[in-house]
């Protein structure tokens, strides 16, 4: 039975009893009835409302839907579109990412500069940080062996101290110890 129905027939009883108002348990009784009758029409409204409200929400959850669907609809349509670029391009990246790749400082401005072999081919790099061209060339080995200086490893008798001196230095005179001053007295001997 609804509330509705249970408090009218509550009050049925109250007033098929002939309960009489003029004494103090009439009085309360009589009023209980009639509070119960207006507390059930309440919850009534009340639930009609709560009915209404959830059918809204319903409907908005509803629409909701409909938006994101096309929403992400084009979303997606995009990003299938980004992939199938962006595997194009990777199927282009192999090739570069097999291409060695030497590191190379401006002479401009000092940044580290990526070159490939193409540019060495050319003789020419561009730096990307700020856009001056510049000469670059691989050393072979051999030459960079017979350009170096020849290098000794001396260690100070006075000191004990252990410097690196470069064969002009000995040629150019006396060295001496960088740690102490002294004189470095040797000789050095051919192999």
């Amino acid at each position: 039975m609804e509330l509705n129905k249970k408090a009218a027939y509550l009050q049925g009883l109250v007033d098929g009893l002939g309960v009489d108002e003029s004494t103090k348990e009439g009085k309360i009784i009589k009023a209980m009835a009639a509070l119960l009758g207006e507390m059930a029409d309440a919850i009534a409204a009340m639930d009609e409302d709560l009915t209404h409200a959830y059918d809204q929400i319903n409907d908005l959850s509803e629409e909701l839907e409909d938006l994101e669907a096309d929403l992400y609809e084009d979303e997606d349509a995009e990003d299938e579109d980004d992939d199938a670029a962006d595997e194009d391009e990777d199927a282009g990246d192999d090739d570069i990412a097999s291409e060695p790749f030497y590191e190379v400082a401006c002479p401009a401005c000092g940044e580290t500069v990526y070159v490939s072999e193409d540019d060495l081919d050319a003789g020419e790099a561009n730096c990307a940080h700020c856009g001056v061209t510049f000469e670059v060339a691989l050393e072979d080995e051999e030459d960079e062996s017979k350009d170096a200086p020849v290098q000794y490893e001396v260690t100070c008798p006075a000191c004990g101290a252990t410097s690196v001196v470069d064969e002009e230095a000995l040629l150019d005179g006396d060295p001496v110890c960088p740690s102490c001053g002294k004189p470095l007295d040797f000789e050095v001997t051919e192999e």
